[in-house]
């Protein structure tokens, strides 16, 4: 960081002053994170943020992936009637929290927060508030999982067929990383009837049900980009093959 400040600072010669040098406001809602204890009731410009040193208890000294995951002002959503209602069912069917051994007991709380804040993102179609703010959809977390279950999927297919041949394994691969069979592992499980769209939207998916398909597959992938930030890869492969069954190899019940 010290580096790319001396370039715009000293080799571009901006000046902090200016207008056309101060950060651009949000179109609707503050770009304020509420979680640091440090910051609370303090007003901080960027050029306090870029200079700034954590004191050596903070809690967000501690390297933490999982706050990657929840965009600054998410945390308004806490306490809101899909936290109360819908959250719960969704972590009893994900099998979460996990339990974690943390060193320090506060990173596991915060941990915890982000997840329940996290799993309301996955659920959050473009629609509802991407307008408001650019992140609060689950489209950054689709992409985070996207990439994290094809190399979790190749790893898997590389051990179970140590001597098939390049083509069979790239085959295998797309053919059950498809996307409206990602998708459809989702609505097996009843999932998709917590995600939260705009009104219009929610009207025109009623009347034609498989336009709702690619987006059963973006929450399905977004799921596995939380599970990646907030527990690490061992939990794709726990919701990939475990819960969600991406091989079809597990018994199922006879209904």
């Amino acid at each position: 960081m010290p580096e790319v400040y001396r370039v715009l600072f000293e080799v571009f010669g901006m000046d902090l002053e200016a207008e056309d040098c101060q950060p651009k406001l949000r179109r609707q809602l503050e770009d304020v994170d509420y979680v640091s204890v440090e910051f609370e009731g303090n007003k901080l410009s960027w050029q306090d943020v870029a200079g700034y040193k954590p004191p050596p208890d903070a809690l967000f000294a501690h390297p933490r992936l999982f706050r990657a995951c929840v965009p600054p002002g998410m945390h308004r959503f806490r306490g809101n009637l899909w936290d109360y209602e819908s959250r719960p069912h969704v972590m009893r069917t994900l099998g979460y929290p996990l339990k974690m051994a943390d060193r320090i007991p506060d990173i596991t709380e915060a941990r915890n927060i982000e997840l329940g804040l996290g799993l309301q993102l996955c659920f959050l179609h473009p629609s509802k508030y991407k307008f408001e703010h650019p992140r609060f959809c689950y489209e950054r977390l689709e992409y985070v999982g996207q990439k994290i279950q094809d190399i979790v999927m190749a790893e898997r297919l590389l051990m179970k067929h140590l001597d098939a041949p390049g083509k069979f394994l790239a085959d295998r691969h797309r053919r059950i990383l498809m996307n409206k069979f990602c998708g459809r592992y989702l609505r097996e499980k009843r999932l998709h009837q917590y995600m939260v769209y705009a009104e219009q939207v929610q009207d025109r998916y009623e009347h034609n049900r498989r336009m709702k398909n690619p987006t059963t597959t973006s929450v399905q992938q977004a799921l596995h980009g939380l599970s990646y930030t907030v527990y690490g890869k061992p939990d794709v492969r726990r919701l990939m093959f475990e819960v969600f069954d991406f091989e079809q190899i597990q018994p199922k019940p006879v209904g």
